[in-house]
């Protein structure tokens, strides 16, 4: 709902110079600015500004037409204004608006099992927060990373949101927009040691409750097969999930039947060469989609059927695979509007430190790879 304009606002207002449409406009920009007016809530309507201004209706619906120009709100044919646009969605007051509107994304690259539903949120919030997104792809290239940094601080982006580049190292541009003091926020995974706020999936609570799936089916031999874990979070909180599942289940897990060193697209060989080491194993738990798919390959090639012979559970999944897939659905969409308004918190004069990492928890969506064994 919207604040009530009481009656010394009025009084104020008609004291003030002309024109009345930009005292309007003045005055709701100050009840967005101190947070009366929340995102998501409805203003009054022209009919009711008319009202209580004492003005005409083209007066009360030109302040209106500037609000929604500069990005401010939006107006829905038959359904009002609105506070950044978007009805119902979590508030967040727009103070203190920097000059530059553009925000920059930077993602390695994105597919139907994951990325397509994240930039769909984070574009409709910046639209409703009233910036310009510029996507750049680095398709795990730390140079093409580099360059998109050194793009966006060309065109003086407000904030920065980035799914960092695996490796070894972290990408010195990384480090000179944090010390210059850019708003920058991590999508998906964390930079341990860097002091820049991160909202990914909770991927230590995911992966025990899927590992404990496995146990509860009767699964004891459970296998974990990753990439690399390096410092970047993603797959080493999943690693520490699948052991706390373990521990505390007071069940002991082989850690030779752990494998982490998969490179995607052409380590099969060493899948099948783990798999007939270990024909003990009866189920997996893979940290992403494309490695799944690697392991569905090596037991096909050893005559192994899923789930009849082997459960499998992995993280994310395209369409044509959700039926057939056991899976940790993890909320895209969630993960990318919070994003945004974490970093537009920061933008407006939020402590980076004072907001900390933000976790999302992903769901457990059960397919046609996981059986007792």
């Amino acid at each position: 709902m919207y604040g009530i304009i009481n009656s010394k606002s009025t009084t104020t207002l008609k004291t003030k110079t002309h024109p009345y449409y930009k005292l309007i406009y003045d005055y709701l920009l100050e009840e967005i600015s101190s947070g009366t007016l929340k995102f998501g809530d409805k203003l009054p309507s022209e009919k009711e500004l008319c009202s209580t201004f004492g003005v005409s209706r083209i007066t009360s619906k030109k302040a209106l037409e500037l609000l929604a120009e500069e990005g401010l709100i939006s107006r829905l044919p038959g359904k009002g204004s609105f506070v950044g646009g978007s009805v119902g969605r979590k508030a967040i007051p727009v103070k203190n608006l920097p000059a530059s509107r553009v925000i920059g994304l930077i993602i390695s690259d994105f597919n139907d099992a994951f990325g397509t539903h994240l930039l769909y949120a984070i574009e409709e919030t910046c639209t409703a927060l009233g910036y310009h997104l510029i996507l750049k792809r680095s398709q795990d290239s730390v140079a093409a990373e580099e360059r998109a940094l050194q793009h966006l601080t060309a065109e003086d982006a407000a904030g920065i949101l980035m799914l960092p580049v695996h490796g070894e190292y972290y990408n010195a541009e990384i480090l000179k927009q944090i010390v210059n003091k850019r708003p920058l926020v991590f999508v998906d995974r964390k930079m341990k040691g860097l002091p820049a706020p991160s909202v990914s999936t909770d991927n230590v609570a995911s992966a025990q409750g899927g590992v404990e799936y496995l146990l509860q089916l009767g699964h004891r031999n459970i296998a974990f097969y990753s990439g690399p874990i390096e410092h970047i979070s993603t797959v080493e909180d999943r690693w520490s999930g699948f052991i706390k599942a373990f521990s505390d289940s007071g069940i002991i897990f082989e850690p030779a039947f752990c494998c982490t060193n998969i490179a995607v697209g052409s380590d099969t060989d060493t899948l099948i060469a783990h798999l007939s080491k270990y024909p003990e194993i009866t189920a997996a738990f893979v940290s992403e989609f494309s490695i799944s798919l690697m392991v569905k390959q090596a037991l096909e090639t050893l005559g192994r059927r899923i789930p009849e012979d082997f459960s499998l559970i992995t993280v994310d999944a395209p369409a044509y695979m959700q039926d057939s897939l056991t899976y940790l659905q993890q909320n895209e969409y969630e993960i990318g509007k919070r994003a945004v308004e974490v970093l537009h918190s920061i933008i407006i004069g939020s402590d980076p430190a004072s907001i900390g990492d933000v976790q999302i928890s992903a769901q457990l969506k059960l397919g046609g790879s996981t059986a007792a064994p």
